[in-house]
């Protein structure tokens, strides 16, 4: 007797807790089987009784849908902060501008010193959102190049390009810029101020334009 419950024993300790388990399904009655013929009247039964050993599991899918939920939102909420910031705004502008540096200054180059064509996309990127009619952008725009140019001065230089931009129509600025062709040999610093700020309204007013071909393409 001592010996069949030690080779008992040892047969046990022989197999695996896996296929142990699987012996020990194998050997259950016959009515704890898995119904493996779906037509049988007690297939439904038998899923029934499974899943009223699972009582949570309903629960536990609602709350992942609600903590799923709750996690995209927070990431909603995290990046319209970081949309909304100012570093993230200064990098967006400093992008644009740089964008539309290198495009005014390949258009430009002639026309105006490379230095003051950066200034006034600087600018013209810096405000093109604000709420500022189109003569105010261009008066800042040459402000930046030309401040001690009188604001009323500029507005009256400023005024026929306002006006074609808010008719819809486009003004022939590069008659104004041929006059100021620097392979003329006609020395930037040699013009007056006057003369500076038509070339400065003329690239400001090219600037706008491009800002709002930038915007359109987002």
């Amino acid at each position: 007797m001592a010996d069949k419950m030690k080779d008992s024993t040892n047969f046990h300790n022989s197999l695996s807790q896996i296929e142990w388990d699987l012996l020990t399904t194998l050997l259950e009655p016959e009515d704890n089987t898995y119904p493996w013929n779906s037509y049988e009247d007690d297939t439904q039964a038998y899923f029934n009784q499974i899943e009223e050993q699972f009582p949570m599991q309903a629960l536990l899918d609602e709350e992942l849908d609600t903590r799923c939920e709750a996690f995209h939102n927070q990431l909603d909420a995290l990046w319209s902060k970081v949309e909304s910031s100012a570093h993230y705004n200064c990098n967006t502008n400093q992008t644009i501008a740089l964008k539309l540096q290198k495009n005014l200054q390949k258009e430009f180059c002639n026309s105006m010193p490379k230095d003051w064509i950066n200034l006034i996309a600087q600018k013209a990127a810096e405000i093109f959102n604000a709420k500022q009619s189109i003569t105010e952008q261009l008066i800042e725009c040459v402000q930046a190049v030309l401040p001690s140019l009188e604001v009323d001065d500029i507005m009256v230089l400023a005024r026929p390009l306002a006006y074609a931009t808010r008719s819809g129509s486009h003004p022939k600025v590069e008659s104004t810029l041929a006059n100021y062709n620097q392979e003329d040999n006609r020395e930037w610093a040699a013009l007056s101020e006057i003369e500076q700020a038509k070339v400065g309204l003329t690239i400001a007013y090219h600037a706008l334009n491009q800002l709002n071909t930038f915007q359109a393409e987002e």
